[in-house]
C-alpha cells in the first residue's frame, strides 16, 4: 500500500507537490496557534464565552471572504494571491497573540481568517483541475495526509514549547510563554513563500464567465443539497471543537504539552484512516463511507459527554477525530464531481462560505452553552446535528444512482 501511494504521489504535477509543500508547512505554524490560543486565553482569565466569540469571529472572516476570494481567484492569478494570503493570515495571527486586549484578539483574528480565505477556497478546485480522475482519490487523501502529518509534529511540539521558552527565558510568565511559542511557530509559517513562489502557473484557471453574472445558472437545487448535510456538520462541530483543548483542561487537569500529546496522538489515528480510506471506499461508494463515518462518531460524541474515565474519554476522542477526519478528503471529492467543472470554484466558495457561517453561530452558542451549562450538553446537541446530517446524505442523494458531472459532459457530447 505504501508503494502504491508513492507511485501516486510520484505521478502528481510539479505545481501540486510544491503546493503541498507549501500546505504543510502552514499546517504545522496553524496547528500550534490552534492548540495554544484557547490555553492561551483561559490563562489570561478569559471565560468559554469569550472563547467561543472569538472563535465564531475567525469564522466570521472567512465566510465574508468566501465570495469576494471566488472572484478575485477567477480573476488574477493565483499564485501572488496565496502568498498575499499567507503574509496577511499569519502576520494577523502573530500581531493578534501580541496584543493586550480581547478587542484586539477579534479585530486580528478577522483579518487573519479572511487572509486565509483565499487559501482554503482554491485547496479543492486546485486539486481537481490538476488530476486525471483515476488520480483524484489519493491525490485528494495524499493532501489530506500531509496536513495530518504536519498538524501531528505541530502539536507534539506545541505542547512543550511553552515549557521549553520558560527554560530559555528566565522569569518567564506562562501567559508570555504561550505568546512567544504560538509566534516562534508563525513565523515558520512563512516559510511556505518559498514553494509558493515557484508555482509557475495559476492552479485555478481563469473563467471567461462572471462569477456574479452567472448566478441564475447554477444548479441551485443540487447546490441546496450539498448545502443542507454540510451546515448541519458546521453546526454540529462549532459545539465543541473549538473548545476541545479546554475541555481537557477543565475536565482533567490537563497540562498543555499533555494536551499537545493527545492531540499529536489524535493526528496519527487520523493519519491511519486517512491512509486507508481509498481502500475502504472501493469497497464502499463515496456516498455510504460519508454516511457512515459520520454516524459511527455519534456514540462516541456522547461517551465524552457523560464518561468520566480519562481512558474512555480519550478513546471516543481519537476515534471520533479519526472518523469525521478521514471522511473529509472523500465530501470534497464528492461534492467537486457533483458539479461541472467550470463551476467548482463557485461552488467550494458557496460551501466555505456557509460552513463558516453556521460554525460562526455554533461556536458563539457552544461557548455559552458550556459556560452556562457544562460541555454535556453541548457534546448531545452536536451529536443531534452529525446525526441530522447523516439523514441529509440519505434523502438527497441515495434514492438515485449519482453521475458525476464529468460523465454528464461526455454523455451530452456523445448524443450531440
Amino acid at each position: 500500500m505504501v508503494r502504491h501511494y508513492k507511485l501516486h504521489f510520484s505521478q502528481l504535477p510539479t505545481n501540486l507537490k510544491l503546493f503541498l509543500l507549501g500546505h504543510a508547512l502552514m499546517a504545522f505554524g496553524n496547528s500550534v496557534h490552534g492548540l495554544l490560543f484557547n490555553l492561551f486565553l483561559r490563562e489570561a482569565g478569559l471565560k468559554e464565552g469569550v472563547m467561543g466569540s472569538l472563535a465564531s469571529t475567525t469564522s466570521l472572516g472567512t465566510a465574508l471572504m468566501a465570495f469576494p476570494a471566488a472572484f478575485i481567484l477567477e480573476k488574477f492569478p493565483v499564485k501572488p494571491l496565496l502568498m498575499l494570503g499567507l503574509v496577511v493570515s499569519t502576520s494577523s495571527y502573530i500581531f493578534q497573540v501580541l496584543s493586550p486586549s480581547v478587542d484586539l484578539y477579534t479585530m486580528f483574528g478577522l483579518i487573519g481568517a479572511m487572509g486565509l480565505a483565499i487559501f482554503n477556497i482554491s485547496i479543492a478546485p486546485f486539486i481537481f483541475r490538476h488530476t486525471q480522475p483515476e488520480q483524484r482519490v489519493y491525490a485528494f487523501t495524499i493532501n489530506a495526509a500531509v496536513v495530518m502529518g504536519s498538524q501531528l509534529v505541530g502539536y507534539l511540539v506545541g505542547g512543550e514549547l511553552p515549557g521549553l521558552m520558560q527554560k530559555i527565558f528566565i522569569n518567564l510568565s506562562t501567559l508570555d510563554s504561550f505568546r512567544y511559542s504560538m509566534s516562534a511557530a508563525l513565523i515558520v509559517t512563512l516559510v511556505s513563500l518559498i514553494p509558493y513562489s515557484r508555482i509557475l502557473k495559476a492552479p485555478i484557471p481563469r473563467n471567461s464567465r462572471k462569477i456574479l453574472g452567472q448566478i441564475k445558472e447554477k444548479d441551485w437545487r443540487l447546490l441546496g443539497k450539498l448545502i443542507a448535510p454540510k451546515v448541519s456538520l458546521a453546526l454540529g462541530a462549532g459545539m465543541i471543537i473549538p473548545f476541545m483543548n479546554v475541555y481537557l483542561s477543565k475536565k482533567f487537569n490537563l497540562g498543555s504539552a499533555t494536551i499537545g500529546g493527545y492531540f499529536g496522538a489524535l493526528q496519527l489515528f487520523t493519519f491511519a484512516g486517512i491512509f486507508l480510506s481509498p481502500v475502504i471506499v472501493k469497497r464502499v461508494d463515496r456516498l455510504r463511507f460519508m454516511m457512515i463515518t459520520s454516524l459511527l462518531s455519534v456514540p462516541f460524541m456522547l461517551t465524552m459527554a457523560f464518561a468520566s474515565s480519562v481512558s474512555l474519554v480519550m478513546g471516543s476522542f481519537f476515534m471520533r477525530g479519526m472518523l469525521m477526519n478521514m471522511s473529509g478528503p472523500m465530501t470534497s471529492l464528492f461534492e467537486m464531481e457533483r458539479v461541472k467543472e467550470t463551476d467548482c470554484l463557485f461552488v467550494s466558495s458557496m460551501l466555505i462560505f456557509c460552513y463558516n457561517s453556521s460554525w460562526t453561530l455554533s461556536s458563539q452558542l457552544g461557548g455559552w452553552v458550556i459556560e452556562s451549562y457544562g460541555f454535556q450538553y453541548s457534546f448531545m446537541i452536536a451529536a443531534s446535528f452529525y446525526f441530522l446530517a447523516v439523514c441529509c446524505y440519505w434523502m438527497f442523494f441515495r434514492a438515485r444512482k449519482i453521475q458525476v458531472a464529468s460523465e454528464v459532459i461526455a454523455q451530452e457530447k456523445l448524443a450531440a
